[in-house]
């Protein structure tokens, strides 16, 4: 399975995309999210210091000027090889 996370500000792209992948079962088209949801959850509650783990930061992947990136999601059948 892949995913393709397309730049938020990236609307032509992300319809691309969709069409392009449309049906195929193998592949999931997404808009990236990544800073939304923490951001508003922040403005609701009272400062709290950082929990993440510095390795999950070296698994976030810029889009390197294309506007998406593609990530293989390994299936149960082929991480079992």
């Amino acid at each position: 399975m892949k995913l393709v996370i397309v730049d938020r500000a990236k609307m032509a792209t992300f319809e691309r995309m969709r069409g392009l992948f449309a049906n195929d079962p193998d592949v999931m088209v997404l808009w990236d999210r990544r800073g939304t949801e923490e951001r508003r959850h922040q403005r609701l509650l009272p400062h709290v210091p950082e929990q993440r783990v510095q390795e999950r930061r070296r698994l976030m992947k810029s889009f390197g000027g294309r506007g998406f990136i593609v990530i293989d999601i390994a299936d149960e059948k082929t991480a079992r090889h």
